[in-house]
């Protein structure tokens, strides 16, 4: 039992001693251009989703609510995740070229992360991934209306996105805070809200 035990002191301390010579010295490499090797990027991402999965285990989806909502949660897709999270049938942009780990197709992944799951990444984001926590700038119900549209990517090809994008016009997503083009709201909607009508004499 002593030797176990001391084996197990022994092996304790040369790992925090390892730990240490590799913190200290900048051995590891952060570069994002390095490759980690197979062992290490299993441990990452099995360290990542079981996070995710038991985080996100409290999480109740609400029901979704019909094409509106899918509609929203493009334009917000289309202006906060696309340009790392490729669309079906697009070309990986220069971001996500550069990053690592590469960010995820998502029409592959929503097929085995629950609703659940991916609201918890989206609201909270992923450390060392490059993924930002939008529930700092974004209230619940835009994101609940980003993950209805996302868990429709599975079954939507490079025509049906197409489309989609080309009937939505660019302008009226909730990213950035505005509603706009640039961020400042619709110029026909100022006109129309927030200012005293002469007919009535309220404002809007």
């Amino acid at each position: 039992m002593k030797t176990i035990i001391g084996t197990l002191v022994f092996a304790t301390i040369f790992a925090i001693l390892m730990a240490l010579l590799v913190i200290y010295t900048g051995a590891f490499n952060v570069a994002t251009a390095w490759k980690d090797p197979a062992p290490i990027s299993w441990v990452l991402e099995r360290t990542r989703e079981n996070s995710i999965e038991t985080r996100a285990a409290s999480i109740v989806a609400p029901p979704t609510k019909g094409d509106k909502q899918i509609d929203s949660g493009f334009r917000s897709y289309r202006e906060m995740c696309a340009v790392c999270h490729t669309p079906p049938g697009g070309k990986d942009s220069p971001i996500t070229k550069g990053m690592n780990p590469t960010p995820p197709d998502l029409a592959k992944s929503a097929e085995h992360m629950s609703a659940a799951e991916l609201f918890w990444a989206t609201k909270n984001g992923i450390r060392m991934t490059g993924m930002p926590a939008w529930g700092v700038t974004h209230k619940d119900g835009e994101l609940w209306d980003i993950i209805a549209f996302v868990k429709k990517l599975p079954e939507m090809g490079k025509d049906e996105y197409q489309a989609l994008d080309a009937r939505l016009e660019k302008g009226h997503d909730h990213a950035g805070g505005g509603h706009g083009d640039d961020g400042h709201g619709d110029s026909e909607s100022q006109k129309n809200d927030g200012h005293e009508h002469e007919d009535d004499g309220h404002a809007h």
